[in-house]
């Protein structure tokens, strides 16, 4: 089977590592796939990668060349499926197309009643002409794929008409890469309870709850420290993120907080490192983090919102969305009770290999394009 990747927009965050494995393990199981990445996509060179320079491009000259030189490029390539796998995809595909919709804040309602107000009218008019386009390229695609029920329910409450074509893959991880292993560390080994705080930087990430906890943590008498994986040109460079930048700049001037990007060969030492995994997000699709942190045996404490539930179940300890105070209670419950840390580690674990193995969402991938070249 010849597969055509739409990868263009794998510029940071979880959808470049999708494509990275997507490059590692599809030729594994005898699809001949080639994937478009831009210039600066970081990966071995492959023959299976296709780099196209779109750097420069702004959304309305994007979306000119994808419908009209990109369709081009498609219909050169003649694949039996092309997979568009950052919500956008072909209004007039020459070939069988599956989409993967992946960025819920638009569809998500308390994402855009808690968060969208703050980023502006032109971030609103940006929000509006990407949720249509998305919903359109839905339309005309053969199938949609999204990685949680609760996306595909967030989707189908705007697009009713979707139900019958859109279906859920959950993403996977790498259990071998991710795994407990014997360096890790002892609970508060010490005397320091170290918090870990995996992802990139969005305004829905707010990380500033995280530094509150840990100054309410010390305040209490418990030693904290916090690291966060996101880089500090983050802050400055989205909208929205001013409250977010002082707070963790703050933190990290005190010495309470250590940020900084890591890469993703060095994530599995880092989970080990630490004794919980915290994750504040309020709005997600899925969550790679919280499985490798699971999948690493981490207890782990999360914002209660219905995509974390359906990723972690009962593997974690949830607090209400924004609720700091929330956060801190779970935190000492877990620092007073190693039986519930080793519970919420060994289930962790079981979930991941139960149900988010990397294999087994590639395999689903590729019967649904299996599927969807036999029907057209």
């Amino acid at each position: 089977m010849k597969v055509l990747v739409n990868a263009l927009s794998a510029r940071k965050g979880g959808i470049v590592t999708y494509t990275r494995n997507l490059l590692e393990f599809l030729p594994d199981l005898g699809v001949d796939v080639t994937i478009a990445v831009p210039m600066d996509f970081e990966a071995n060179e492959s023959p299976s990668l296709f780099r196209i320079d779109v750097s420069e491009f702004g959304p309305a000259r994007r979306f000119f060349w994808e419908q009209t030189l990109w369709q081009r490029i498609v219909a050169k390539f003649s694949p039996d499926v092309l997979f568009s796998s950052a919500n956008f995809g072909l209004l007039h595909s020459p070939v069988p197309q599956v989409l993967l919709l992946r960025e819920g804040g638009l569809f998500d309602p308390f994402y855009l009643a808690n968060l969208a107000a703050a980023q502006g009218v032109e971030a609103a008019f940006s929000r509006f002409f990407r949720r249509k386009l998305m919903l359109l390229s839905a339309e005309k695609s053969d199938c949609v794929m999204t990685p949680t029920a609760a996306m595909r329910d967030m989707v189908i409450q705007w697009k009713p008409s979707l139900a019958d074509k859109c279906i859920v893959n959950p993403y996977g991880t790498l259990a071998g890469k991710f795994k407990p292993g014997t360096s890790k560390r002892p609970w508060r080994e010490d005397g320091v309870l170290r918090l870990l705080y995996v992802s990139v930087y969005y305004p829905h990430k707010v990380p500033n709850m995280l530094c509150r906890a840990v100054d309410e943590l010390n305040r209490m008498g418990i030693p904290a420290h916090a690291t966060i994986t996101m880089s500090p040109a983050e802050f400055s460079a989205t909208r929205g993120g001013a409250v977010d930048e002082a707070i963790v700049s703050d933190a990290v001037e005190r010495g309470a907080v250590t940020l900084g990007h890591h890469d993703y060969d060095d994530l599995p030492k880092l989970y080990t490192s630490h004794d919980v995994f915290v994750f504040p997000s309020v709005s997600e699709t899925f969550g790679h983090p919280m499985v490798e942190a699971m999948s690493s045996a981490m207890p782990a404490v999360v914002t209660d919102t219905p995509v974390n539930r359906e990723i972690c179940s009962d593997a974690a300890l949830y607090f209400a969305p924004y609720s700091v105070s929330g956060m801190v209670d779970s935190l000492l419950r877990l620092d007073a009770d190693p039986a519930l840390r080793q519970t919420l580690s060994e289930k962790g674990r079981d979930r991941v290999i139960g149900a988010f193995s990397w294999d087994a969402h590639v395999r689903r991938l590729v019967e649904t394009f299996q599927q969807v070249a036999e029907a057209a």
